[in-house]
């Protein structure tokens, strides 16, 4: 259970940082990394069928203007991702140009790498809509919660510098909605920070990322008990 669970991590990670942000960026060289050479797309695009070899795809990110320069709204989206021993699939859906793509994408783990083999995707721009995530059963929901800590005095302005880079890179996480550091009115050294991430694998690759644990490293011996009292919230409204 616990490979499983850091299987789907990893994979999370190569679609959060290298597969959607070299789709964005039309970053070529970050996309490469990610492709075994035999990968093979295929599907439909504006209800025409879709087939290319990874030389094709590449070529296309390449002489195409990219979402980034475009100007236009783009979005990834991590669906699902399922792990059985070396093989997995994640579905994702992707909104870019005039497209909105559902794709399901197969990897395989080589030499300790997850690598994307086969990429099948089907543009649903023209679709009826879908439902919304609260009327899917079963649909990821976003995470939010509240985290307390108290500051030892002599390490005030140690550990609120921490806090503000923590914010500032947890905020540049996609998965991650908000990230707000606070302080009470009345004790400059209670914290309280609220945290919103967009899924449940959103917030395990928040838990896993180097600069969180660097964070829950730093502080110890300069917060209360060493301390982080953590509240999930439900929402009541939308």
């Amino acid at each position: 259970m616990k490979t499983q669970q850091q299987d789907s991590l990893a994979i999370s990670d190569v679609l959060e940082n290298r597969y959607f942000k070299g789709i964005y960026e039309g970053d070529v060289a970050l996309l490469s990394t990610i492709y075994h050479p035999r990968t093979l797309f295929l599907g439909d695009v504006k209800g025409q069928p879709y087939a290319k070899d990874l030389q094709q795809y590449l070529d296309g990110v390449k002489n195409r203007q990219s979402p980034k320069h475009s100007g236009k709204p783009f979005k990834g989206e991590i669906l699902s991702v399922k792990t059985v021993n070396s093989i997995a699939i994640a579905e994702v859906k992707v909104v870019m140009y005039d497209f909105v793509y559902h794709e399901f994408l197969s990897f395989h783990k080589i030499d300790g790498k997850w690598v994307l083999v086969n990429k099948m995707i089907s543009d649903t721009a023209d679709a009826p809509a879908e439902p919304k995530p609260s009327e899917v059963q079963g649909a990821e929901k976003a995470v939010n919660l509240v985290a307390y800590m108290e500051i030892l005095p002599a390490f005030q302005m140690e550990v609120t510098a921490a806090l503000a880079t923590m914010a500032a890179k947890s905020n540049q996480e996609p998965g991650c909605s908000q990230f707000a550091v606070n302080t009470r009115k009345d004790a400059p050294l209670s914290i309280v920070v609220y945290e919103s991430y967009k899924s449940d694998i959103a917030f395990d690759i928040h838990k896993a990322s180097a600069h969180a644990k660097k964070f829950f490293d730093f502080v110890k011996g300069k917060i209360v008990n060493d301390k982080i009292d953590i509240v999930f919230l439900t929402a009541v409204n939308n």
